[in-house]
């Protein structure tokens, strides 16, 4: 009995640790070069942006591209109450990326978009904080979907 458990344990383990699982998130395994990141937009929404996609590049690559990306933010209430007061807010970022291969100028667009939900608070202090928690949140998750999209766009090229 303590012999199947045993064998049992050991073809459990060996058949998950070679399942070849990889995170999508990981390291790229061709590095890329983004010599120029130029985004239009809020300042402070495109600085954020620029410095979370720049962390992926790497000078010595091969592999050079420029990006332009258009940014766009909206902010739309989403659920009012019974007097007609806004209690939520959606907001509501998107962004148009095109990227071009220095290469061979080839290029490739996709749009990104990004919707947060916040509350409003009793204080205006706490609304806008609730605001910013949001455009983080957003800009995070715009900002992983673009790396993942240029991951995609190295691997399959």
């Amino acid at each position: 009995m303590k012999n199947i458990k045993l064998i049992l344990v050991l073809i459990v383990s060996l058949s998950l640790t070679s399942c070849g699982f990889k995170r999508v998130s990981q390291r790229f395994e061709e590095p890329i070069n983004l010599k120029n990141v130029i985004i239009t937009g809020e300042k402070r929404i495109s600085y954020t942006l620029k410095n979370n996609i720049l962390l992926i590049s790497d000078n010595a690559s091969e592999n050079k591209y420029d990006a332009r990306i258009k940014l766009k933010k909206k902010n739309n209430f989403k659920i009012k109450n019974e007097t007609g007061k806004i209690i939520r807010y959606s907001l509501t970022m998107t962004a148009d990326l095109e990227l071009t291969n220095l290469k061979d100028n080839k290029k490739k667009q996709k749009l990104f978009i990004s919707t947060v939900d916040y509350s409003v608070a009793s204080n205006h202090s706490d609304t806008i904080n609730n605001e910013k928690n949001a455009m983080k949140s957003a800009i995070q998750q715009l900002s992983d979907d673009i790396i993942i999209f240029i991951g995609f766009i190295l691997k399959n090229k």
